[in-house]
């Protein structure tokens, strides 16, 4: 006893040299993970269609240039005056269908006397139908066309359709300007790759393979059409932690077809952490494991001041700071250590936790410690470290879940403003290679996108 409290006394006179002690980092197995598959980014966008009063404007200024050329006489399609009742429209799925009801005077035998002829009021019922559908980067109504009328005598009824048709074939022309997109999405194909910062050097890439387009569903909404579509992104986004990713831009693709699937988004992506940034958590003053107390005896007061990890093959190094006081302590200042703990990393998919419930005192760490045996409960500190000295993956990722939602719902370029929210994201597997701590990750979520034009 009475040497014990000599080598403790010495231990606080000196302070405890522990370089000895030190475990060298050494290269871990070669192990990575696969490329995660393309993720699918299916979003809805709405897309605002030409007025449709537009329509009956244009068939009033056909008729007053057919009129002004016949000096104020008949028309040229009918002969004689003719107007309408406002236009009815119909939508189905993706069709839309423009029905006229027209009124216009004609002849009809006399009944007084059957050679001659009077004219009376007469109707005449058309209708021209057209899915409004993807043609490259632009929508079109293919059927709305005004040359699209062959027939060799043209009776009444195709008289009132070609008239019809200067209508919509306009609205078709509108429709393919105010909907082509191919310049709008070049800017936001650009934009979508730049890595996003999502804060303390936290780094979204979203990487984009191609876009495809799904089927169109027309709103039923004469007075303000719009139509609702699917886009969808084919990406591998991956999340880093780090400096700037570098960029290498890809020039956009041509539109394709999508497979019909589940709505939202299902993003699964690679994650790395660097050891940095894993003990900066870990010495964090407010969640981190800094001067806490162990356990050592009351007289002692001993205290974790300094925490940190590092890979040694396939096991973790803990390497801890201890000060403490001892029975005798000539220089009033407390004593300081240095030991070293190894453990095997198991991760729970669970809590999402990085733990290691095999750390113990490496052989060189233990030696010393039975020599300080008097004064350090050193089977108390090793069972508060396997307690506390853990890694907590969920909570950085619901931190991520948190700045990702703030951080993609923002305008992105000048045509389009991106909505997201991610529902959920969970790490799947994790393990520790020399770089620090690799796993890959699970992003679920909805998402949707407004096209400003």
């Amino acid at each position: 006893m009475f040497n014990g409290l000599l080598a403790l006394a010495a231990f606080s006179a000196i302070g405890c040299a522990t370089s000895s002690l030190y475990i060298p980092p050494e290269p871990s197995r070669v192990r990575s993970l696969p490329d995660p598959p393309p993720a699918k980014l299916r979003i809805p966008i709405v897309v605002i269609l030409p007025s449709l009063k537009a329509v009956e404007a244009h068939l009033d200024e056909a008729l007053k240039a057919d009129a002004a050329s016949m000096e104020q006489k008949l028309t040229k399609k009918f002969g004689t005056k003719v107007w309408w009742d406002p236009m009815d429209w119909k939508f189905e799925k993706n069709k839309m269908t423009a029905h006229l009801h027209l009124h216009y005077k004609g002849k009809k035998a006399s009944a007084v006397d059957e050679a001659a002829q009077e004219l009376v009021d007469k109707e005449l019922h058309s209708k021209v139908g057209s899915p409004v559908q993807w043609n490259g980067w632009h929508l079109e109504a293919p059927d709305f066309k005004e040359n699209t009328v062959e027939a060799e005598v043209e009776n009444e009824a195709k008289k009132g359709e070609r008239l019809l048709r200067k209508g919509t074939g306009k609205f078709n022309e509108d429709l393919k300007k105010v909907s082509d997109m191919e310049a709008k999405f070049k800017e936001v194909w650009d934009e979508l790759q730049e890595p996003i910062n999502m804060g303390d050097g936290v780094w979204l890439q979203v990487l984009p393979h191609h876009l495809s387009i799904g089927d169109t569903h027309l709103i039923a909404d004469p007075k303000n059409p719009r139509m609702e579509t699917v886009f969808e992104l084919y990406a591998v986004p991956k999340v880093i932690i780090g400096g700037r990713p570098d960029v290498k831009k890809i020039k956009l693709p041509p539109l394709q077809n999508y497979i019909p699937g589940g709505e939202g988004f299902q993003i699964t992506t690679n994650l790395k952490i660097k050891f940095d940034a894993v003990n900066k958590l870990l010495m964090d003053p407010k969640t981190g494991v800094a001067n806490m107390a162990l356990p050592g005896g009351e007289d002692y007061n001993v205290r974790l001041t300094s925490i940190r990890i590092y890979g040694s093959g396939e096991k973790i190094v803990v390497e801890a700071g201890i000060d403490y006081s001892p029975l005798m302590n000539l220089s009033k200042k407390p004593a300081h250590m240095v030991v070293y703990l190894v453990g095997t990393p198991t991760y729970n998919a669970k809590t999402q936790i990085i733990s290691f419930p095999d750390m113990d005192f490496d052989v060189k760490s233990s030696d010393f410690l039975v020599q300080m045996a008097v004064s350090l409960d050193a089977g108390g500190i090793r069972d508060e470290l396997r307690q506390h000295a853990v890694i907590p993956i969920g909570a950085d990722l619901d931190k991520l879940r948190a700045e990702l939602n703030k951080n993609l719902n923002r305008k992105i370029g000048p045509h389009l403003a991106l909505k997201m929210d991610v529902t959920q994201l969970q790490m799947q597997e994790a393990y520790v290679s020399s770089y620090g701590i690799e796993g890959r990750v699970a992003v679920d979520g909805v998402a949707a996108v407004d096209l400003i034009f």
